[in-house]
């Protein structure tokens, strides 16, 4: 009888532990407007996707780990993120090309050498690299410097 009731309060103390420990709170977000966006994500997004609708833009209450707290959603599928400044940190294709003025020069010189049949899909400008996603789903890593680092595994 000790058992089982030893089990019956393990299993209760686990199922309390769990849910008191979710994170869903932590993460807020909320749709907002094109006219909440800073200016410069505003300014990005016209300048390099002009033919691109908003179709979701999201604000979080608290950053990423790497900075990021508005999440873009445009109509031709490109998906990006920015700071509160509205400074861009990652933008994903969906296997699109990203445009190639957004791959810093060095970064683009490697990749045009060693896989001239290739192009970027996404990059994200974290706080101590770049990481570049190929056509091939090839994850490269550069410096801030666009020096070349590693592959991803």
């Amino acid at each position: 009888m000790k058992k089982i009731l030893l089990s019956g309060f393990i299993a209760l103390s686990l199922l309390f532990t769990t849910t008191s420990c979710d994170s869903d709170d932590d993460d807020r977000e909320t749709v907002i407007t094109a006219t909440d966006l800073p200016q410069t994500a505003s300014t990005f997004i016209t300048t390099y996707f002009p033919n691109a609708t908003y179709q979701v833009i999201k604000k979080q209450d608290k950053p990423d780990a790497d900075g990021s707290i508005y999440d873009v959603y445009l109509t031709n599928d490109f998906e990006i993120d920015f700071d509160a400044n509205g400074n861009w940190i990652d933008i994903d294709g969906n296997h699109q090309a990203i445009p190639v003025e957004l791959i810093p020069e060095k970064i683009s010189i490697y990749i045009t050498t060693n896989y001239p049949n290739q192009f970027v899909t996404s990059i994200d400008n974290e706080k101590t690299f770049i990481e570049v996603e190929l056509s091939n789903n090839l994850e490269l890593v550069f410096d801030l410097q666009g020096n070349f680092i590693r592959i991803d595994k």
